[in-house]
């Protein structure tokens, strides 16, 4: 079947209009692709191309003309049993964006099955409709079915028609969502460095009693700059939830002052690893320029009583390859640490 669709397929595609191919063959290869054998022979061919070429409007022009939601529907291409997920999987590879495909896709968000949403949700993506992805989100918001976080934002930010527009929507309507599609969303908005929206996320955390919708603000708000979020970091530090706490460590380094080093300072000797961690991490980036200097924010740290803190800092100066471990000495330049020996304490020379 291969070796018959074949040679249509490339003279459609070499031409530059329709009129070179005749409707006979045109028929000819709809009716084909009716059968079981008739569409696995085209899914080859059109895969193919789209792997050496990508989507080309041309192909695109040939699916449109061989190919509907229907034919794919009454197609037994695969057992009952996938027949669902595998339709909408096609939906998607080939483009499809009538209203049947649509409304299929729509209804489907709330099928039992994983892979049936999730190809529904890819469906919805690829029609390149605004609309239609904010019906979905509406749609996955009011329901009780599983979908995963990373799908979620991964069709997000690679949304198949205009970004802006999609951009635009989402912030419109993102108060309207569940708290798990509010948290994709400010994700995708911190993937695509988005700061046209920051005022809607700031007034959403602050107003929120999601820990994951905090959390997911404060990381977005450590990589676009907005200094009327610096307050709210800076109180979340002192929330109970190391979580928060350590998200905070991060972000706070977008904010470089005096208020930050302090703030930094005091919770590299928190009681959790990841917050001081983070805060020796983010220290070391405020400070990479002066880093061999004693009287720098590290170098205060190295000579911290608290012997948490400056494990930390050792740690990630050793982890930046800035400490070179020898035996019971570290050296870091012109500055030393020795053990005392078994069980004594080390000494900042």
């Amino acid at each position: 079947m291969e070796y018959e669709i074949q040679p249509i397929v490339d003279k459609y595609m070499e031409s530059k209009s329709e009129a070179v191919i005749s409707d006979n063959e045109i028929v000819d290869l709809r009716k084909k692709v009716q059968s079981r054998a008739g569409l696995q022979a085209f899914n080859s061919i059109y895969f193919a191309k789209v792997k050496q070429e990508g989507v080309t409007e041309r192909l695109h022009q040939l699916v449109t003309l061989i190919l509907d939601f229907q034919t794919l529907n009454n197609n037994r291409i695969v057992r009952n049993k996938y027949r669902k997920s595998y339709i909408l999987y096609l939906c998607a590879e080939y483009y499809m964006n009538s209203e049947e495909v649509t409304k299929f896709a729509i209804e489907s968000l709330h099928d039992p099955s994983l892979y049936v949403r999730n190809n529904a949700l890819r469906v919805l993506r690829n029609t390149g409709e605004v609309d239609n992805l904010i019906k979905a989100y509406q749609r996955i918001s009011q329901g009780q079915m599983y979908f995963n976080d990373k799908v979620i934002v991964d069709y997000m930010d690679s949304f198949r028609g205009d970004m802006q527009e999609l951009n635009k929507a989402l912030a419109r309507n993102l108060i309207t969502f569940s708290p798990k599609i509010q948290r994709d969303i400010i994700e995708h908005f911190t993937n695509c460095h988005i700061s046209k929206y920051a005022n809607e996320i700031l007034s959403l955390i602050e107003t929120s009693r999601d820990m994951e919708i905090i959390i997911a603000g404060i990381r977005y708000f450590g990589v676009v700059h907005k200094q009327e979020a610096y307050s709210f970091i800076v109180h979340q530090f002192k929330s109970e939830n190391y979580e928060i706490r350590a998200v905070c460590a991060r972000a706070i380094g977008l904010y470089p002052c005096e208020k930050t080093i302090e703030l930094l300072h005091e919770y590299i000797k928190d009681t959790n690893w990841f917050v001081r961690y983070n805060c020796a991490f983010t220290l070391f980036q405020l400070e990479e320029e002066n880093i061999f200097h004693k009287d720098s924010s590290i170098g205060k740290v190295l000579s911290e009583e608290d012997m948490f803190a400056r494990d930390i800092m050792i740690y990630t100066l050793y982890s930046k390859g800035l400490i070179n471990s020898d035996n019971d000495q570290v050296t870091l330049a012109s500055f030393q640490i020795e053990n005392g020996g078994k069980g004594g304490e080390e000494r900042w020379v």
